[in-house]
Order: structure tokens, then sequence, then C-alpha cells
């Protein structure tokens, strides 16, 4: 009884819980949150600044956006632009090495749900978009 990876949930439910980590901790820093100060920014911040804060506020959006694209690329239904999920895949790339490089072991943590959100990308979006 072989599931093919293309359809498989598991695949899904894994894909959207790195996405509900990675929206869990910019709702931390938009909030200031205690929990995300040595998880995110470089974990150099005992206090968000106010700049920092905004600028997570529109990453945000960005990764809700992402969510509902995935989804879409997920369950096969075409996304418009057709460029999208190469731009998310590529966004994803330079979030792994940002994460990868940080200070903070905490927040190179954060590489693992960002490594799963690239390939999802690369898989759905590109690898089975040819």
């Amino acid at each position: 009884m072989e599931q093919k990876l293309s359809r498989n949930p598991a695949a899904f439910v894994v894909v959207l819980a790195s996405f509900a980590w990675n929206i869990a901790l910019l709702i931390g820093v938009v909030l200031n949150a205690g929990f995300a100060h040595t998880r995110a920014a470089g974990g150099q911040y005992t206090e968000f600044p106010s700049g920092i804060r905004v600028l997570y506020v529109f990453q945000l959006a960005l990764v809700i956006y992402e969510v509902w694209i995935f989804k879409l690329i997920f369950h096969t239904i075409r996304v418009k632009p057709s460029w999208l999920p190469k731009f998310f895949f590529a966004i994803s790339i330079v979030g792994v090495l940002l994460n990868a490089l940080s200070k903070s072991a905490h927040e190179r943590i954060n590489v693992i749900p960002a490594a799963i959100i690239t390939w999802a990308f690369w898989y759905y979006g590109i690898k089975k978009g040819k």
C-alpha cells in the first residue's frame, strides 16, 4: 500500500506545522514576547525595536500568503503568476541561510522548519510543476 508523496497528507501536515512555528515566532516578535527574543533577529534583543517589529508584521503577511500558495500547489491548483513558487523557494533558501548563520543557538534551530518549507516549495512548486 504505497502512497504517492505528491498527495501525502503527512507531508502536508509537516509543512503546515513548520509554517505554524514560523507564524508563531513572527507573532512573538511583533508582540515582543519573551520566547522570541533568543529565536529571532539574531537572538540579540531583550526587547525588539519598533522597526524590527514593523518589519516582522510585513514578513508575517508574506508568510501567511506563502501558506495560501503552498496549499494551492499542494492540491495542484494553478498558481498565478506561475513564477511565485520559484520566488518563495528562493526566499526560503535565504531564510535557511540566515537562520543557519545566526549567533543564537535557539535561532539556528529554526533551520529545520525553514528547510522543510524550502523543500516543499521545491518539490511541490518547482519539481512537480515540470
